[in-house]
């Protein structure tokens, strides 16, 4: 055991070993002004040859520095530059070198950063009352209106009002409460809240 645990420390020592590893990566651009509508790549596959004990660390450690790749211009970039990977990566790597950039086929989608402001109301045609009451009061909404962001092509289709129900039936007496904004299910756009405070007099009409 103890001349296999010295062969295998020697070995490792050694250079000429190859190996193919998935390398950290992050993708720099200017978030304010674009948005990427696809989940960005957060590693690249290469080819390494160093000595085992390097490579071995590359695979197990947490720690590697990852590669910078910037986007300078992110509504024409389709996808990755290989070359400009290379450079990265070079500098990057201490004792390892770099043999090749397994072919990858992500592709980048970039959009402008669009802001939308929507108004919010109340539809009172659909409140549910309770038979012989009204709504006596104005309709109160806070906030009136909201920003949303996302892709510009996303948020152009969305309309410049959002109609509010009141989830209550019969209702018998005064409303006042949160209610969701049904906003489409789009993971890429925010708003700058998802409810609202609707609140309003109910009364009985007298016979």
């Amino acid at each position: 055991m103890t001349a296999f645990v010295f062969w295998l420390l020697n070995s490792l020592n050694k250079s000429g070993y190859t190996t193919k590893i998935n390398y950290p990566l992050v993708i720099k651009y200017d978030d304010s002004l674009y948005i990427s509508t696809k989940p960005l790549p957060k590693k690249i596959s290469v080819s390494l040859s160093s000595t085992g004990w390097d490579l071995l660390k590359q695979r197990l450690s947490s720690n590697v520095n990852p590669v910078v790749y910037e986007v300078h211009n992110p509504l024409i970039i389709s996808r990755l530059d290989n070359s400009l990977l290379v450079e990265s990566l070079v500098s990057v790597l201490k004792k390892s070198k770099l043999n090749y950039i397994i072919s990858d086929t992500t592709t980048l989608h970039f959009e402008k950063r669009y802001r939308k402001k929507v108004t919010l109301k109340v539809d009172s045609l659909a409140i549910d009352l309770q038979k012989n009451f009204v709504v006596a009061s104005l309709i109160n909404i806070a906030p009136s209106e909201i920003i949303l962001e996302g892709p510009e092509s996303v948020l152009k289709n969305y309309d410049d009002t959002i109609f509010i129900k009141v989830p209550a039936k019969r209702l018998g007496t005064n409303f006042d409460d949160k209610i969701s904004i049904p906003l489409p299910q789009n993971g890429l756009v925010k708003s700058t809240t998802e409810k609202v405070l609707v609140s309003f007099e109910v009364a009985e009409l007298l016979k």
